[in-house]
Formats: C-alpha cells, structure tokens, sequence
C-alpha cells in the first residue's frame, strides 16, 4: 500500500483496527490476558510510526539512527518539562 493512500485512510484503517480488536476480546474471552500483553508494544508502535511519519519499513533504521533517537527523547523530555511547569501532569 503506498503512504499517500494509506495516510489518505489512516482513520478508517484505525476504525478497523479498532473494531477488530473489540470482536477479538469478545469472541475470545479466555484470550484477553494475551491480547492485552500485545496492545501497549502495538499500540506504542503505531503512535510512533504516526507521529515521526516513519514508514514502518524503515523502524529498524529510524532506531538505529542515534540523531533521530536523540531528536526523539529529547522532544519528549522538552514537552515533558513544559507540561510539568504549567502544572499539567
């Protein structure tokens, strides 16, 4: 799928992703412990992906690049800071 047309659907790729994930807890309740232990790695994942516009082809290479971790921890820590200063947290 090419990144135009994947970003031009992102919301309704999530809405399904969503909707796939409540049918998954509700047809297999004995499997909630599992699929709630891959939630937050998938979840984490995605935001990332979403808020960097890295392609997930490319996530082992963004990782690899130090500058783009550095960017990255330390836009974290700046808003983290500002966040705390105005009481937000």
């Amino acid at each position: 799928m090419k990144r135009e047309l994947l970003e031009k659907y992102q919301v309704i790729v999530y809405l399904i992703a969503i909707v796939c994930g409540l049918a998954l807890g509700a047809f297999l309740p004995t499997q909630v412990g599992v699929l709630e232990l891959l939630l937050w790695p998938v979840l984490g994942v995605l935001l990332y992906t979403t808020f960097t516009q890295v392609p997930l082809a490319h996530i082992r290479q963004a990782f690899a690049d130090p500058r783009f971790i550095v960017a990255a921890v330390m836009g974290n820590f700046i808003l983290f800071l500002k966040r705390l200063s105005d009481g937000r947290l």
